[in-house]
């Protein structure tokens, strides 16, 4: 995965702030990595950022240059690539080149590119004003820049990509995803970057660096495209305390085609939960009609014969089966594939009320079918749902091969992964609250008290238990739960030395004290450094718009103190980064 964190905007939101770019760009990339945590999506094999791999950039836009596909500006503004050099092969995903193209993806790309040529400034430069930036000169001496052989200067949006993408994956991919707002002119640009990089000046565009793109629609509420910048959205965190869960949200989501805009209603998260609620109200149908089976004659001698009504179940089983796979091959057509994996699930209701006298009943039937609903489950990602039932119906349906290992083992007892997690869930939110609340002021005795039982929790008391507790800010804790060889090595880690020397306990009680300091102060952004640090909070006036302070006691502060003031900030400012860029390289 890409992380875009050197760009236009970051760098004017940074300044507007009064915070390093890096520390802002890891700021939003630890909440992104967070959201995904929360919703149970896999975090992705690699993580990419621009700061990291600038010589892997400079070396891609160099050879794109050495290959005749890109020239340096006159007036030394940049380096930009030549589309007319690319002939016939720029423009791929131009929807001016699409016959049948909707007009609002038209009108989006047209202003995409209306922005991007804005943006850039450099009409007069171009040979085609389709040319865009691989290296843009740096033009003031505060913004950030990196050196390179046509000076210092950053890389333009486009070419980020194509190079960390080169740099992990090599020359060639089968999938790329993005927002359809991506597709041009990013992806795009992304592809003739990656064509001309490739092949040269000879190549005759036969072959593709991409085979396939997959572009998701937007998200749109109450009839406008939800946005930061029109403040109409709702945050991965509020969704989930309005009482929500990462399975309706997945629900929520499958409702739609992937290439659809998603428009965000209450009524279409009430759509999901009902649909939760008609899986949750078929699994314990199963149950309670297994319950009510239970010894109602023994095993050997129970009839095996499927009966019409077994035969048309098993029947329907195959024909959902065999339709879901054609749904989901067919561009991952995911509202007609959970539409008919519930159907299936209403007629096996109807067949468990058919069946609710019958003790005769063979259970194999129903408990292929249900096996094959949880594989579905497991499928979509379902966690929540999976988990609650699983493990009851292997305890109940317990005979060898009725219901898949694959998607039982994942719970071995009767209370469910889901109820420990929420309870889990509880616990962190508990704490984590504390903890805030001490970090406040460390220094004080009862919140020293406090933010030591918080850390006895963390890494004595629960890895043994096998859970893990990552704190990433004060009032935001994530948990994962450990596998047995982990388990294994915090229990031999909490038992340590059984007897330490009272020099060592006060020692590390030092060590500690200072790192929960440290720690509190790594929370204050420069911005707020001034306002909320415990050297100085309360002690000035007022402040500029970047939160530096103007004056104390109602005098304005004087050159000498302002100079010494701004030596404080960039201590903060460069240990705020370190930290913090720190804790991102550990949490990946």
């Amino acid at each position: 995965m890409g992380v875009t964190d050197v760009d236009d905007k970051i760098i004017a939101r940074a300044r507007e702030r009064g915070v390093d770019f890096r520390a802002l760009a890891r700021e939003q990339e630890r909440e992104f990595f967070a959201d995904l945590t929360r919703l149970h999506v896999r975090l992705p094999t690699a993580v990419t950022r621009v700061s990291e791999h600038l010589p892997e950039i400079v070396q891609y836009v160099a050879q794109i240059e050495a290959k005749g596909f890109a020239y340096e500006a006159a007036d030394g503004s940049g380096v930009y690539f030549d589309t007319r050099r690319l002939g016939e092969g720029y423009g791929k995903l131009d929807p001016r080149r699409q016959s049948q193209q909707d007009a609002q993806l038209q009108a989006e790309a047209e202003a995409a590119v209306e922005e991007t040529e804005a943006l850039e400034e450099e009409e007069k430069v171009k040979r085609d004003p389709r040319d865009f930036a691989l290296w843009k000169a740096a033009k003031e001496p505060v913004e950030p820049a990196w050196p390179s052989p046509w000076g210092m200067g950053r890389p333009g949006w486009h070419i980020e990509c194509s190079a960390m993408t080169h740099h992990v994956l090599g020359d060639k991919l089968d999938l790329h995803t993005g927002g359809v707002d991506l597709r041009f002119p990013h992806h795009n640009n992304e592809i003739a970057q990656c064509e001309a990089y490739n092949h040269g000046p000879q190549c005759g565009h036969d072959e593709e660096w991409c085979k396939h793109f997959v572009h998701f629609g937007h998200l749109y509420i109450r009839g406008r495209k939800m946005s930061k910048s029109l403040k109409n959205f709702i945050s991965v965190r509020d969704f989930l305390e309005q009482g929500h869960s990462a399975d309706h949200f997945r629900l929520f989501c499958l409702q739609f085609k992937y290439r659809a805009n998603l428009v965000y209603s209450e009524d279409r998260v009430r759509d999901a939960e009902a649909v939760t609620d008609r899986l949750r109200g078929f699994f314990r149908s199963v149950l309670a009609y297994g319950r009510d089976h239970e010894g109602a004659s023994s095993d050997d001698v129970k009839s095996k014969r499927c009966e019409p009504q077994d035969l048309e179940l098993l029947d329907a089983l195959f024909e959902t089966r065999a339709q879901v796979d054609e749904a989901l091959l067919d561009d991952l057509d995911t509202p007609r594939a959970l539409s008919l994996v519930l159907d299936l699930v209403s007629r096996a209701n109807s067949y468990l009320l058919a069946k609710r006298g019958d003790s005769e009943a063979p259970e194999e039937v129903l408990v292929s079918l249900t096996d094959y609903v949880l594989e579905v489950l497991d499928l979509f990602g379902l966690e929540e749902l999976h988990a609650e039932f699983s493990a009851m119906m292997r305890r109940r349906f317990a005979a060898p091969g009725e219901i898949s290992q694959q998607h039982l083992d994942k719970n071995q007892d009767l209370v469910s992964r889901n109820e420990q997690e929420a309870l889990l869930r509880s616990l962190l939110k508990f704490r984590a609250a504390v903890r805030e609340e001490a970090l406040r002021d460390p220094k004080q005795p009862g919140n020293s008290r406090v933010l030591g039982l918080c850390d006895t929790l963390r890494n004595e008391e629960l890895p043994p238990l096998g859970i893990q507790i990552e704190d990433l800010a004060p009032g935001r804790s994530v948990f994962k739960l450990l596998s047995p060889a982990e388990r294994e090595a915090a229990q031999a880690e909490a038992k340590g030395p059984e007897e330490a020397s009272q020099e060592e306990d006060k020692a590390a009680f030092a060590l500690k004290q200072k790192q929960r300091e440290l720690e509190a102060l790594m929370q204050i952004a420069p911005a707020e450094f001034f306002k909320k640090s415990p050297e100085f909070a309360g002690r000035f006036d007022t402040f500029d718009e970047d939160g530096f302070p103007t004056h104390e006691d109602g005098e304005p502060l004087t050159k000498s103190q302002r100079k010494k003031l701004a030596k404080k900030l960039a201590k903060h400012e460069k240990s705020y980064v370190k930290y913090w860029d720190a804790r991102s390289n550990n949490e990946q």
